[in-house]
């Protein structure tokens, strides 16, 4: 009997480490790419924000904060609410809605002239990052087979870690070769591409 029982332990079949699709890796590239962007946002303007306060030396250093305050504000206001949205829409529709709101805000921060517009167009690159954020990680979940998503998610969240550190150094670059101005249009290409490559069917 006992032997019996060590043959069938031998014999049992193994369970087989799920495949990842190529598909799921697509999806967590481009999501991660979209996070990476809004992410950096809230850190590569602290370097800029001496140079956007010299180009705009009328304005007091206090009012041209919300440059900086009213991005974090906004952004952590509307995780919640938008993500409860994006249930009832559909995430990949809100991703990119999201996605392609930050692109267009983006552009107009960097050629806003004056201070006043600058800062309502980063209020409305709050908005589309926080629309974009939760869709992201709810379409890596749902991509990777479940016991996968540990590492889909960890890759995801380092890369919304990683842009903590890049923040500075990139904008410190970017305002050193092209003014800060470049601070905002950095996020176009990665916005575009965002887009593009998300509206392609998995």
């Amino acid at each position: 009997f006992g032997h019996h029982v060590a043959m069938s332990a031998d014999t049992a079949p193994v369970e087989a480490t799920p495949e990842i699709p190529p598909a799921a890796w697509k999806t967590l590239a481009v999501s991660a790419l979209a996070v990476l962007a809004a992410f950096l946002d809230t850190t590569v303007l602290f370097v800029a924000f001496p140079d956007i306060v010299a180009s705009f030396a009328s304005v007091a250093p206090a009012q041209l904060s919300w440059v900086l305050n009213g991005y974090t504000i906004v952004f952590a206001a509307l995780l919640v609410p938008v993500g409860k949205v994006a249930d009832r829409i559909g995430h990949k529709r809100s991703f990119l809605a999201g996605s392609a709101i930050f692109t267009v805000a983006s552009v107009m921060c960097g050629l806003a002239p004056s201070a006043g517009l600058l800062i309502v167009f980063r209020l409305v690159q709050a908005v589309g990052a926080a629309t974009l954020l939760p869709s992201s990680l709810a379409l890596v979940l749902r991509a990777f087979p479940p016991a996968k998503v540990p590492l889909a998610v960890a890759i995801w969240g380092a890369t919304g870690a990683g842009a903590g550190a890049l923040g500075p150094t990139l904008g410190a670059a970017l305002v050193e070769v092209g003014g800060w101005r470049w601070v905002f249009f950095i996020n176009v290409p990665i916005g575009i591409f965002t887009v593009v490559a998300g509206r392609r069917p998995r």
